[in-house]
Parts: structure tokens; sequence; C-alpha cells
């Protein structure tokens, strides 16, 4: 498997959502309440399962899973494609995610310790997800179905647009655990699905469990520093990217750092990223890198205007970009308090970096 497929698989693995609750007879909404209030937490477990992904009717990868998760948050995941047989293995100790692959003899290393990730449960994880989306998807609650033994609640998430980034959603809910069993997710001609046959949360684990053994002549390689990602400084991202860039006005927002992205191969662009904050809350995230170039890489006009150029807006992701003097400018909005027209009243109000 090549290493972006490769991450993709194990980030799936290492980050499956779940959990949902409920009577069937009220909304949605209903039920996303109804959860948040349940005492019941699925922190540790031991799971086996199946990852399949499909182009139209096409199978194009199978893989088998086992997924080990303690109450500390550490989890292993390994994967075995059911067409080479190779393995792979995956371990998120808190303080670095290491993914090994056996028939290539390597592995690749990311720092996570200095991410700061909110530990979530899988309940967690999927309440906030069908929060963020409840206003570009419709909710369907199916019924309640067997799924391998498991009498689990069937949730279904249809986008309210055609062309939606993230496309349609299917969830299985186990009724005792509120474990995910099954999930199915669907963007255009793709399709990928994740069903788990074994499930024990009873299991308490080795401290080694949670460790890989390397063999001595494995090739380690360090994605951040194949990425180039740094702390820099404005000056530093100025001349990464070549110019100066726009940045929000601080009366408004307090930036926390600028991160510089250097990524070379294919991409082979500089990346700038800054996180604002208002009285230490996360707010914003602005990314600016080069313009792409090319047919179909522009941003049409969709009836949306950000600094009199054209802007695209992503609903389901809360995210607004348009091109500027060579530039694209990309926002994050982190503060689900903050509208779109917020965001947009404070890019007419953005200066250039020299100026600071």
């Amino acid at each position: 498997m090549k290493i972006k497929g490769l991450l993709v698989s194990s980030c799936l693995a290492l980050g499956v959502l779940a959990g949902c609750s409920g009577d069937l007879n009220v909304s949605a909404e209903e039920i996303i309440t109804n959860v948040l209030e349940a005492d019941k937490e699925l922190k540790s477990y031991y799971a086996e399962g199946e990852m399949k992904f499909f182009e139209g009717d096409t199978l194009k990868e199978a893989h088998l899973m086992k997924e080990y998760v303690n109450e500390n948050g550490k989890k292993k995941v390994m994967i075995i494609d059911k067409n080479t047989k190779n393995e792979t293995v995956s371990v998120n100790d808190g303080k670095e995610l290491i993914t090994y692959d056996k028939k290539e003899n390597k592995a690749f290393k990311i720092d996570v310790s200095s991410l700061d990730l909110p530990e979530k449960t899988q309940r967690e994880q999927l309440i906030a997800m069908m929060e963020a989306l409840k206003d570009t998807h419709n909710y369907e609650i199916i019924g309640e179905e067997k799924v391998n033994g498991f009498l689990t609640h069937h949730v279904k998430l249809i986008p309210k647009e055609k062309k939606s980034l993230l496309g349609e959603m299917e969830f299985w809910v186990d009724q005792k655990t509120w474990f995910l069993v099954k999930s199915i997710s669907t963007v255009g001609e793709n399709r990928s699905e994740i069903v788990y046959t074994k499930l024990d949360t009873s299991t308490k684990f080795a401290e080694d469990t949670f460790k890989i053994n390397l063999p001595k002549d494995v090739e380690i390689k360090n994605i951040d520093e194949d990425l180039g990602q740094r702390i820099g400084t404005i000056q530093d991202a100025e001349k990464g990217l070549g110019k100066p860039f726009l940045v929000f006005d601080e009366e408004d927002l307090t930036f926390s750092g600028v991160e510089i992205l250097e990524t070379k191969g294919e991409i082979n662009r500089t990346e700038v990223s800054m996180n604002y904050l208002k009285e230490g809350n996360p707010q914003l995230n602005l990314s600016i890198f080069p313009a792409p170039e090319g047919q179909g890489m522009e941003i049409a006009y969709n009836g949306l205007k950000v600094r009199g150029n054209n802007a695209e807006y992503m609903e389901e992701i809360d995210a607004l970009s348009w091109d500027e003097d060579g530039l694209r400018y990309s926002i994050l909005i982190n503060n689900p308090d903050l509208s779109l027209e917020d965001v947009m009243k404070m890019t007419e109000k953005m200066k250039l970096s020299s100026s600071k």
C-alpha cells in the first residue's frame, strides 16, 4: 500500500467514529441531545473488522483489521490486505504515531505530542460530526437492525446539495455499547465501508501492546521532516511565499504563531498556516499558499465574493477560500458562534503582513 493510502487507512482505523442514542420515534436532533446526557462511555476495547473501498460496483481494496484501544487513549491497529496479505501496524501512544509496513520494511513516524488534540470518545466524535453537518445534511432514522449479532440503530445522513464534499453517510450503532458497528460513506462513485465482526470490552492490555518492535534494518521516515514543517515568524513566512500576504487585524483577533509547511514532489509549494484566538479561545485558521494554476484550478464565480474576488464556501467544513494577488487564502472557522458574514466582514479589514 502506498504511503497516502496507508496513512489514510490507519487514521480511519485509529480514529473511527462511534456513538448514538435515543428513541427512534424522535428526531435526530433529539437523539443527539439524549446521547449527550448518556452515561455509557466506551474507552477501552479490542475489536476486529473489515474495511472495503469501491469505485462504482468494483471492489478496489479489502483489508482485515484488528483494533486495540485502552482507557488512556493509546491505540493500535493492525491492517492486513486481503489480496497481497501485506500487514501494516499503526500505534498512537499519545506522543508519536508510527505506522510500519512489513512488506516494504518501512516505518513512518509523526510527532503528535504538540497537537494538543482533545481526548474524545467515539460517541463524542460522532455527536460532534452530526452537529457540524446538521445544516448541510438531512437525518433519517432507518430503524433497528441486527449487524453481525449486534442490535443497532441505523442512522442515515443525506446531503442537501448534490455536489457534497462529504457525500452520503450511514451508521449502524450498537445499542448496548454505542459502538459504531458499521459505517458506509459514499462520495460520487467512491464508497468506503467499515464493518466490525467482534467487540470485546473486558480485555486488559499489557503495556507492550502499544509498542512496535521494528526490525533493526527498517527504514524510518519522519513525516514532519519530510513535509518540512516548522514554526517561524511573519518574516520567515514572507520569505517562503516570496511576498507579503494578508493577515487579520489584531483588534479583532490575536494570532498564536506561524507554521510554515514546505512540501516537495508533485505539490512542491510553501504553505503558511496561522491560528487566531480571541480571549484565548480558537477562532480561525488562516492558510496561504500560491494560487494553483492550470485548467479548472481557479475559483469560479458562484455568487460569493471576498474583497472583490471570486470566493468559495464549503459549508460542511466551514471553510472560505479566495485568490488574491497570486495567493490562495483559505479560512477554516473554528468557533461555531462565528457566522460566514462575521468572517467576511473581518476579511475587509485584513492588512498586508509587511505593515505589521
